[in-house]
């Protein structure tokens, strides 16, 4: 086989978990703002109504709880000026965009290793996945938490290399890199470090005056925000949730407990870490190197290594309050990926002759199996985030039992651009169950019904199904509806993961048996007598069956959150 073929067949195979990771994106995201997403409109409104500059500047700089997401903004603004309305996938678009500049990075750090195409293999392989659904389909976080990570690692790879374009840009990116997550203020003292020890002194000092300078514009108007619950958790606790933070990687890893391993895979890779940064500082300081390359690597492997140590720091510090489990979620898992691919590094490079290629097809190996494990077992998380986000639109859409759009004409009303949902089918069919009972498909709905319980607790009504056996997926499954004498709630029924791993990757059956669905009797709940029903969404057929279930809400007060934008 020539070079130029063999080019070719391994720039496909690359392209490969690329082609998946957005085809598996395109099937969940929808329009539909998440959370903090809901400030853009805002921001749209500031911006555009802005006077001058200033004010511009002012609407892009202004604090999200503790952050400046300025880039995000940015990213808001160009869409909704380009097509006319904000679209939250265009955003999620952009963040996942930004996640994969870290690939091109790796192979030139391969490349000026003299590694061959080959070596690149694994990389997308681990860290293209399902792994990061939430930060996928969030655009707010898509950008921010994708973002801040590669501009992070660009900058720092930048600013040692030795040529001075390089080093001008990386001063841009840094101030960028602030501006885009809180954690991004990392960059200026690691920089400052890498180029410490690079022994360029013009260089570090221009860097701690333009830090000096960045760091004071930055906290000019900076007001203390701390809104995080204060952490009871012991030092031994904490210490468990910063190596369960470190090998949350290994989540999807089909065994019984899963954050006894991330804890367990957590401990290994913090003395992979620890060992990098022993050999890296030890060879820096030694500055006995065949190539510049070689000392351009090993400090930004050290600045990268530090970069998640610190990070894992500022996280457990700030977000164990919530709980340690909560160390593991989706949204901090990319910390984890990234010290798997900095280690993957320390085991190519070295090696040296015909060992190289078995190796890298080891890794290969264990990446591709990584990748499946990581689609099968998050692919339940998209599946039920998409349907959470779907009814929370429904909810505060349809206030009153007409179902009309509201018909509101305002500029801050129009900001989102209008996309369809599957409940647009369900508004004739659920007009028309209200008044006798049922409506659309009804094959199985009766005995649907039949096998779920309800019950009413003193802060949630609890829906449970054990026998429910569907294993079609996107807006697919079943979803309660509650309706008063005034209007409609729906809330989504969750499914849970099979555990059977012969099921799961023979048969592609990736929900267990059964749904629930914990809906909080909280505002915004309205009080009243509700009658209870059951939506199945089977592909294009629908099913609504009320029968003689019913519920009195009076409703709990909710604790706000406190938020500044």
């Amino acid at each position: 086989m020539t070079k130029k073929a063999l080019t070719v067949i391994l720039s496909l195979i690359l392209l490969l978990p690329v082609l998946i990771y957005f085809t598996v994106w395109n099937y969940y995201a929808i329009n539909i703002p998440k959370w903090d997403d809901h400030a853009f409109k805002a921001f749209i409104i500031e911006y555009s109504q802005a006077a001058d500059w200033k004010g511009e500047l002012r609407a892009l700089l202004r604090q999200h709880n503790e952050h400046r997401i300025v880039l995000t903004r940015i990213f808001a603004w160009l869409d909704f000026w380009l097509f006319g309305s904000l679209n939250y996938k265009h955003l999620m678009i952009c963040g996942n965009l930004l996640l994969i500049g870290v690939i091109p990075l790796w192979f030139e750090l391969l490349k000026k290793n003299k590694k061959p195409l080959f070596a690149l293999l694994p990389v997308p392989f681990l860290w293209l996945t399902l792994a990061f659904w939430e930060n996928m389909y969030w655009g707010m976080s898509a950008v921010q938490n994708f973002g801040v990570v590669t501009l992070t690692l660009w900058t720092m790879f930048l600013c040692v290399k030795p040529k001075t374009l390089p080093f001008v840009a990386s001063l841009f990116l840094a101030v960028l890199t602030m501006l885009t997550s809180g954690n991004g203020l990392l960059v200026l003292p690691l920089g400052a470090l890498l180029l410490f020890l690079s022994g360029d002194r013009k260089r570090f000092a221009i860097w701690v005056l333009w830090s000096a300078a960045a760091v004071f514009g930055y906290f000019s108007t900076y007001e203390k925000f701390d809104n995080n619950p204060v952490t009871r958790a012991g030092v031994f606790q904490l210490i468990k949730g910063y190596m369960s933070f470190l090998g949350s990687f290994a989540e999807s890893f089909p065994v019984l407990d899963h954050f006894k391993v991330c804890f367990f895979l957590g401990i290994v890779l913090f003395f992979v870490a620890v060992s990098i940064l022993s050999t890296t500082l030890f060879r820096i300081v030694r500055n006995k190197y065949a190539n510049k390359f070689e000392k351009i690597t090993d400090l930004f492997c050290l600045g990268t290594v530090l970069f998640i140590l610190g990070t894992a720091l500022i996280v457990v510090y700030s977000r164990a309050g919530f709980g340690i489990e909560t160390l593991v979620t989706s949204r901090y898992k990319i910390y984890s990926v990234l010290l798997l691919l900095v280690a993957y590094l320390y085991v190519v490079i070295p090696i040296r002759g015909s060992f190289l290629t078995p190796y890298i097809t080891a890794i290969v190996f264990l990446a591709v199996v990584f990748n499946v494990f990581s689609y099968h077992y998050h692919l339940v998380d998209a599946y039920n985030l998409r349907k959470m986000l779907v009814t929370a639109q429904f909810n505060s859409t349809f206030t009153d039992k007409s179902l009309q759009y509201p018909a509101d004409t305002s500029f801050a009303a129009n900001i989102v651009e209008k996309t369809p949902v599957i409940y647009d089918k369900w508004l004739s069919l659920i007009r028309i169950a209200d008044r006798q009972n049922y409506a659309g498909g009804s094959r199985g709905m009766v005995e649907l019904f039949d096998n779920t319980t309800f019950k009413k607790g003193e802060k949630s009504l609890l829906v449970e199904n054990n026998l429910f056996s569907s294993q079609r997926l996107q807006d697919s499954g079943v979803y309660v509806l509650l309706s008063s004498k005034d209007r409609y709630y729906i809330f989504p029924a969750n499914r849970t993961r099979n555990k059977s791993r012969k099921e799961l990757f023979l048969k592609q059956y990736y929900f267990s048996k059964g749904f629930y669905a914990d809906i909080p009797l909280t505002e915004p709940l309205e009080k009243g007598v509700y009658n209870v029903a059951l939506i199945r969404q089977d592909g294009d057929n629908t099913g609504i069956l009320f029968k003689d279930e019913k519920i009195t809400i009076n409703p709990i007060k909710a604790n706000k959150v406190r938020v500044n934008w």
